[in-house]
């Protein structure tokens, strides 16, 4: 089956059975970043982003894809919003295994995306969200705080406001 999608901002027409996950079907183009974990949409190591909310794409058949904006660690990670993400981590000393670098980052995203200051019932309902003990809880936190203070910082002087 031919599926017209957006990749990591290019068209393509992914070639694949109906059924197959999409998590599939990006590893096999050589996305890496989308990683294989409980195949069941609980652990997070399979997320992206469609149509710009994070989702597990281990459960996502690519026949209900049709026409959808997919972006990947790979991809997202060059953009101002996952260097904002990713110089907070590298500033509370952030260290993840490798497997839940999705979820923590797409689900941060997600987060700073609806609300302009998290609160801390907030960032801890973010924190229960990711299954992985890679990194302890308040370090990850402190990420989420400096992230959201880099995105403060860059967009107040985008917009000419300090």
């Amino acid at each position: 089956m031919k599926i017209p999608v957006i990749l990591n901002s290019e068209k393509q027409i992914l070639d694949a059975k109906p059924d197959e996950s999409l998590l599939h079907v990006l590893r096999r183009l050589g996305l890496l970043s989308v990683k294989e974990g409980c195949t069941k949409g609980i652990c997070g190591s399979c997320t992206v982003l469609l149509d710009d909310r994070p989702v597990p794409s281990c459960i996502i058949p690519v026949a209900t894809i049709k026409n959808a904006s997919i972006e990947t660690l790979e991809f997202f990670m060059l953009t101002k919003e996952g260097e904002d993400i990713q110089d907070g981590f590298r500033q509370a000393g952030v260290n993840m295994c490798g497997f839940c670098n999705t979820a923590r980052i797409f689900q941060t995203y997600a987060l700073l995306k609806k609300v302009y200051r998290p609160t801390m019932e907030q960032l801890d309902e973010l924190a229960d969200g990711i299954k992985c003990a890679c990194c302890d809880r308040k370090t990850f936190i402190n990420g989420v705080i400096y992230a959201t203070a880099n995105k403060h910082e860059r967009e107040g002087r985008k917009n000419g406001v300090i």
